[in-house]
C-alpha cells in the first residue's frame, strides 16, 4: 500500500512539471478496509482505544470510526472493565494504569476478536538536560540532550518526545539499553529544524522533554514504523488477527529547560 502511495506521488510530480491540461485519474485498485486499533495505557492516563478503518487512496473523507464494538480491559488478577464509548469509535477506561502490571485488551468487532497484552514499565527519571552544539563542517546548530541512569539487569526501551515553545514535534526518538545496561546515559536528541517550521533552536526557546519508558510491543511497533521503507509490510502489531495498530503501555518522566549559553554542554559526549 505504501509503495502505491509513493508511485502516485511520482506520477503526480511528472504530470505537474509537464503542465498537463487534461485531468488524469490513475486506475488504482482499492484495498479492502482493515481495522486499525490504536490503544494505549500509562501510569497517568486511562486506557484509551480508537477504532477506525483504513481508506482507499482517493477517499478524502476523515477516517471511518468503528462504533458499537465491545472493548474489554483486564489485568493479571482478572480484574476487568468494559470500556465506555465516549465518542464515535473512541473508548476509554475509568482509571489510569499501574506500573508493573500486565494488561490484556480484547476488542470484539462484528463477531471477530482481537487480543493484545502490554506491561507498564517503571519510569526512568531524567536527571539533567543540556544543550549540545552539533558541528558539521563550518555549520553548527543546537540539539537538546538528556542524562539519566539506566536500570541495571533489565531490558529497557525508550521513546522521547520534544516540544518547542509548547509545540509538539513529530520526530521520533527511539532507543534501548543495548550495550548501556545499568550505565549513566547521555543521549543527544538530534534536532531537525524542518520539524520546527524550518527554525533552529535559539536562545530563549523553551524545551519540554517527555521520556517514555515503553514495553517491547510498543518499541517494536515504533521501530518498524520508523524504519518502514515503502514495501508491502506493515508496522509490527502486538494484536492477534488481521488488524493494524498496537496496544501501547508506558510510563513517563518529564524535564524542561530554556535554551541559553549557560546550559551548553562543554565536554565530549
Amino acid at each position: 500500500m505504501k509503495s502505491l502511495y509513493k508511485l502516485l506521488l511520482l506520477f503526480s510530480a511528472i504530470f505537474l512539471f509537464a503542465s498537463c491540461e487534461k485531468e488524469v485519474t490513475l486506475d488504482l485498485k482499492s484495498a479492502e478496509p482493515r481495522l486499525v486499533i490504536d490503544a494505549s495505557i500509562s501510569d497517568h492516563t486511562p486506557c484509551v482505544v480508537t477504532l477506525s478503518l483504513t481508506q482507499s487512496f482517493y477517499d478524502n473523507d476523515s477516517y471511518d470510526r468503528v462504533s458499537g464494538a465491545t472493548v474489554i480491559l483486564y489485568d493479571e488478577g482478572m480484574n476487568s472493565e468494559v470500556l465506555e464509548e465516549v465518542g464515535s469509535g473512541y473508548y476509554q477506561s475509568k482509571e489510569p494504569g499501574v506500573v508493573g502490571v500486565t494488561y490484556f485488551l480484547k476488542v470484539i468487532v462484528d463477531s471477530e476478536t482481537y487480543e493484545a497484552e502490554a506491561t507498564i514499565p517503571h519510569p526512568v527519571s531524567l536527571d539533567e538536560t543540556w544543550i549540545y552544539e552539533v558541528k558539521a563542517g563550518d555549520k553548527s546548530w543546537y540539539s537538546p540532550s538528556v542524562i539519566f541512569n539506566d536500570p541495571k539487569g533489565e531490558k529497557n526501551y525508550y521513546y522521547t518526545k520534544l516540544s518547542i515553545n509548547e509545540k509538539p514535534l513529530r520526530t521520533v526518538y527511539l532507543h534501548n539499553d543495548e550495550n548501556r545496561d545499568g550505565k549513566r546515559v547521555h543521549r543527544i536528541l538530534f534536532f531537525n529544524k524542518e520539524d520546527n517550521d524550518d527554525k533552529n533552536l535559539e536562545t530563549g526557546d523553551q524545551i519540554d522533554i517527555e521520556m517514555q519508558s515503553i514495553d517491547y510491543g510498543m518499541y517494536e511497533f515504533l521501530r518498524s514504523w520508523t524504519s518502514f521503507s515503502g514495501g508491502d509490510a506493515n508496522p509490527t502489531t502486538n494484536f492477534s488477527g488481521d488488524v493494524l495498530g498496537c496496544f501501547k503501555a508506558y510510563s513517563s518522566s518529564w524535564i524542561s529547560m530554556i535554551v541559553s549559553t549557560d546550559n551548553i554542554y562543554q565536554e565530549n559526549i
